[in-house]
């Protein structure tokens, strides 16, 4: 039985987690007792909040146990067996058609100082072949963290010309914190929208750190109310097909001998 901790940068994105394991997504509360259970595996799911900067902060509190020596935890704490990211992502690129689920092989970020982030290719091999033995199509991606919310279809272009295929707000930071950690990790996300989607300015409701502040969204959704409208409903959808990837990945031998 593999340990596997579940990021995602919000509660919808994290949902397909709880309910794949039977608990009420309403139920908001710490898991009672200890880790969610799927098929052979225990999950800890851990909601982030949007942007780099959360996702940062969270990983570190989340995976700090995990960078701590076996002979100096304590005879309670379990061995994370590996790191796994879900949730929406930008297409960068007209090959990659909204709802397609992607897997990353490598993370770049929008600071030019910073190396690409690997994921594991061993657990990366194993998610896609389990897919595809599914009929499940699962495409090989670079993918990008940006601090802000690709908008406009020029933004997508020049994210594009880094070589990445789509753009996230969150995976870069968390790969960096799993490898400092020793942790195995991948990327598993769906493609919400496309270089050519219409979409609301988010970027106008983001707060210093990068995060969403609802009250600036409010404003932005009344302002854009049929943009807003699509993309909340394009995301929705995209979920779907996201959770019937999980609903296949999470209960499987994916993380194990990593």
């Amino acid at each position: 039985m593999s340990l596997v901790y579940v990021f995602a940068a919000s509660k919808m994105e994290g949902q397909p987690v709880e309910q794949i394991a039977g608990r009420d997504p309403k139920d908001s509360s710490t898991p009672p007792h200890g880790p969610l259970r799927s098929g052979r595996n225990e999950l800890i799911p851990v909601v982030g909040g949007w942007g780099h900067k959360n996702a940062a902060a969270k990983a570190k509190e989340a995976l700090h146990s995990a960078s701590v020596p076996a002979q100096s935890r304590s005879s309670l704490a379990r061995k994370v067996d590996a790191v796994l990211i879900i949730g929406l992502c930008g297409g960068l690129s007209s090959s990659l058609p909204q709802n397609r689920i992607v897997a990353y092989t490598d993370c770049l970020s929008t600071d030019a100082d910073k190396p690409p982030q690997p994921c594991s290719s061993t657990v990366t091999n194993k998610i896609i072949e389990a897919l595809h033995s599914h009929g499940i199509t699962c495409e090989r991606v670079v993918g990008i963290t940006s601090p802000r919310i690709a908008v406009r279809s020029e933004d997508k272009m020049a994210l594009a010309s880094s070589g990445a295929n789509v753009v996230d707000m969150e995976s870069y930071e968390i790969l960096a914190i799993a490898a400092q950690a020793g942790l195995p990790a991948a990327v598993l996300r769906v493609v919400a929208d496309t270089p050519n989607s219409k979409m609301p300015d988010l970027n106008r409701a983001l707060n210093e750190d990068g995060a969403l502040d609802d009250r600036k969204a409010l404003w932005v959704a009344l302002t854009s109310p049929i943009r807003m409208a699509r993309l909340l409903s394009g995301n929705k959808r995209a979920m779907s097909y996201l959770a019937k990837a999980l609903d296949l990945i999470l209960p499987s031998a994916c993380f194990s001998d990593t």
